[in-house]
């Protein structure tokens, strides 16, 4: 079943013009890069604010910083469909990929969770509070799922097509 999956992608007119133009693969990989570091460093904050840490900055505040992970998940969600179209035998048997895949389901699943119980609680912590344990977990969760994201990306090429 994945080898068909494969000949079909690789047989797609996106998948020749990701391979096929020697500048797509690289302005992907960069834009991948500004996506990941918009992804975590927004995000990241957020988690620690979440976490107990950065007591300094309102929740209220951190909050103002997702949108920059948005637009970071978005910038990735395009290049990595790219990449996985446009190289498929790369990725479909490699068990890092499925790894990072993982990770991607629990970070979102962690986001949707956290928002539909406790997003609008959020801004009625005072500025300074602590956050409730449930915030903490979500946070942990998050940082330790995107950085699980992070990790086993840069792993693709070093562990391989292992199946």
């Amino acid at each position: 079943m994945s080898d068909q999956i494969v000949v079909w992608l690789k047989a797609t007119a996106l998948s020749k013009m990701v391979i096929g133009y020697t500048w797509v693969w690289p302005l992907c990989e960069t834009l991948h890069f500004v996506g990941l570091a918009l992804l975590l460093g927004a995000a990241g904050f957020f988690d620690l604010r979440l976490m107990g840490l950065l007591r300094r900055v309102s929740v209220a505040a951190a909050m103002q910083m997702r949108v920059w992970a948005a637009v970071g998940v978005l910038i990735n969600l395009v290049t990595g469909t790219l990449f996985f179209v446009g190289a498929p035998d790369q990725y479909i048997t490699n068990p890092s990929w499925w790894a990072k895949v993982a990770c991607l389901l629990v970070a979102t699943i962690n986001v949707a969770v956290f928002e539909t119980r406790y997003g609008k609680e959020l801004l009625t912590l005072d500025p300074d509070a602590d956050t409730p344990a449930a915030y903490k977990l979500a946070g942990a969760v998050s940082l330790m799922s995107w950085l699980g994201v992070l990790v086993f990306g840069r792993m693709l090429p070093f562990i391989g097509n292992a199946f």
